[in-house]
């Protein structure tokens, strides 16, 4: 009997303590918004970091930070004593390739003194000719006329060949001495840095006296005016995200979060951080923003006004529920971090047992 009596109060004790790790609750009808969530960083519209075109040793900054400047700008000047040296000998080569068509004048010259003699010779020739058929002269003065008129033509042929060769050279010589005057020159440019767009310098990476090479960046510049929320949303839900939906952002430097949307979305994958680059733009943007601040957005991605919900906790990975008729499996809608939208398979009538310390 005393046995008996242990055997009912374990039974009674752990019946009591089952019932102390689950309690039940009840599906409720609520609003729920679906959303993705992203981490972001604040840019410029057009914001990009500047690099120049060649190495060379800074000379001056044209603006400081906080300055406007616009597209064409100057940011700074490099050091260009050698490039300065390379334009001077190009352009001197140009001026010495046009000094070279006197010799095309020399040819031209020659060539219509040498078609004046072939003409003579041909005429002396010619006359000799009828002299020998009234047999007036010798042979010899015959052949002396014709020699002389096939030299003279020969004379006319060799010049015309030399004036072409010579004006085709005087050509590439010109054209050659042109482009590598033109390109000193674009380089003697690139030591002038210049921006390639309108806006705010919100950086200068370097000092004057500094060396900087097309490997350093020498400033960032962008648009203050318009502000993008750059965010790197994960592989896994890159494909709910569209154009135009709606995004709430949160900023460490505010109390509050603003509204705004999705403006582009960059269609390949960082394979490094395995995410997608998607931009936002506020609907109404703070009074200041920073380029390079933190924030933190969620993407909407469907909201209901009402809904059936249940926990995230009372739902497993197979959509099964545990109640207090047995496991149910249930068709799913909407999710967030919180709760799950129950299309089918509960009521709000049913009574859902979770652990209790949910």
């Amino acid at each position: 009997m005393k046995y008996s009596f242990i055997i009912v109060a374990i039974a009674m004790s752990l019946f009591s303590g089952c019932g102390s790790k689950e309690k039940t609750i009840h599906p409720v009808i609520k609003p729920i918004t679906e959303s993705v969530y992203a981490s972001a960083t604040i840019q410029a519209a057009d914001q990009y970091t500047l690099y120049p075109a060649i190495s060379g040793k800074i000379l001056g900054f044209d603006v400081s930070e906080g300055d406007l400047i616009s597209a064409g700008g100057f940011i700074a000047h490099l050091e260009n004593t050698t490039a300065s040296n390379t334009v001077n000998t190009a352009q001197s080569a140009v001026a010495l390739s046009k000094e070279s068509a006197i010799q095309i004048q020399e040819i031209e010259a020659q060539l219509k003194s040498a078609k004046e003699q072939a003409k003579l010779d041909s005429v002396n020739y010619q006359r000799q000719q009828n002299l020998w058929s009234k047999e007036i002269g010798s042979l010899a003065q015959l052949e002396t006329r014709r020699l002389s008129a096939l030299a003279s033509k020969n004379a006319v042929v060799a010049l015309n060949a030399k004036l072409i060769q010579a004006k085709n050279q005087l050509r590439f010589n010109q054209n050659q001495a042109q482009a590598n005057a033109n390109i000193a020159a674009k380089t003697l440019g690139d030591y002038a840095v210049k921006s390639d767009i309108g806006g705010e310098v919100f950086q200068l990476l370097a000092k004057k006296g500094e060396w900087i090479s097309p490997q350093k960046p020498l400033a960032i510049i962008g648009n203050s005016k318009d502000y993008l929320v750059v965010m790197e949303v994960d592989e896994m839900d890159i494909v709910k995200i569209k154009i135009g939906q709606e995004v709430l952002i949160s900023l460490d430097a505010y109390d509050k979060s603003f509204e705004g949307h999705v403006s582009r979305i960059t269609p390949i994958m960082n394979p490094k951080t395995q995410s997608f680059q998607v931009e936002a733009v506020f609907n109404e943007k703070p009074e200041t923003l920073y380029p390079g601040l933190s924030a933190e957005v969620n993407i909407v991605i469907a909201q209901k006004p009402k809904a059936l919900l249940i926990p995230v906790g009372s739902i497993d990975k197979t959509n099964k529920v545990k109640t207090t008729e047995g496991e149910v499996t249930v068709k799913t809608g909407l999710k967030n971090l919180e709760f799950v939208e129950v299309l089918d398979g509960l009521t709000e009538k049913s009574e859902i047992l979770i652990p209790a310390g949910k």
